[in-house]
């Protein structure tokens, strides 16, 4: 049979409707199909770049935020000083305004205020010999002190004196270390005479022999240049008004 394609037939009328009638679905269809695939390939870039940005953060707050010395949080609670330090750290400016006789390390010779503490936890190093730290702000005007701010005194565990600028302040800095029944105990403390004032900026370090834990602990050393250079970045904010 011969097909006439330029003639009008019972089936291609029917044809025609068939046509008609199913190409919006297969379009609709196919739309869909088309909808999906490009809703998931935007889907995965956007999750990917969101995984990317979090892992970025994490990694960020992990390494770089000790580090950043802007992002932490600054104490201005104190007349005339303040001091900035991380914000995860325990802090406690809250102090009484009688004065004490262990407002710095060491024999200060007199009594004065310590009106701000800083605790670094254990958890700061897990795993390792590390107990804790802590730093403290301390000021005294008793004459006593003042006479002894910037003598390293005669302990025996007294190991350097040196000095350092802070924000423009020239400080002595005096190393000591102590040690008994197991803990070792190391203290830098840095010390200034302003307004007629002792201050001390200071920190102990805590830590115990690593030989007295049992070995099924599997601790190691704590880092010490970490926990160092975070102390003496806290160190370096202080500043007077």
């Amino acid at each position: 049979m011969k097909i006439q394609w330029n003639k009008v037939t019972w089936y291609s009328k029917s044809l025609a409707l068939a046509l008609f009638v199913a190409l919006p679905f297969i379009g609709f269809y196919f739309g869909e199909k088309y909808g999906e695939i490009n809703g998931s390939a935007n889907f995965f870039q956007k999750y990917n770049a969101l995984t990317q940005a979090s892992q970025n953060s994490t990694e960020q707050t992990s390494t770089d935020y000790y580090e950043n010395v802007a992002a932490w949080q600054t104490d201005n609670n104190n007349t005339g000083w303040s001091i900035a330090y991380p914000i995860d750290f325990d802090i406690n400016d809250n102090y009484s305004i009688t004065p004490i006789d262990d407002w710095r390390q060491g024999t200060p010779g007199g009594s004065g205020l310590k009106p701000f503490t800083l605790v670094i936890p254990k958890v700061f190093e897990p795993q390792t010999n590390f107990a804790e730290a802590t730093l403290s702000v301390g000021v005294s005007g008793d004459q006593k002190a003042i006479m002894q701010c910037l003598i390293a005194g005669s302990a025996n565990g007294v190991t350097a004196t040196s000095t350092a600028t802070i924000n423009g302040v020239i400080f002595a800095v005096i190393d000591s270390a102590d040690a008994g029944a197991g803990n070792y105990y190391e203290t830098t403390s840095y010390r200034t005479i302003h307004d007629g004032q002792c201050y001390t900026v200071e920190y102990t370090i805590h830590s115990g022999q690593i030989a007295n834990y049992p070995s099924e602990y599997q601790l190691k050393p704590f880092d010490e240049t970490k926990l160092h250079d975070v102390l003496d970045r806290i160190v370096g904010t202080f500043r007077f008004d």
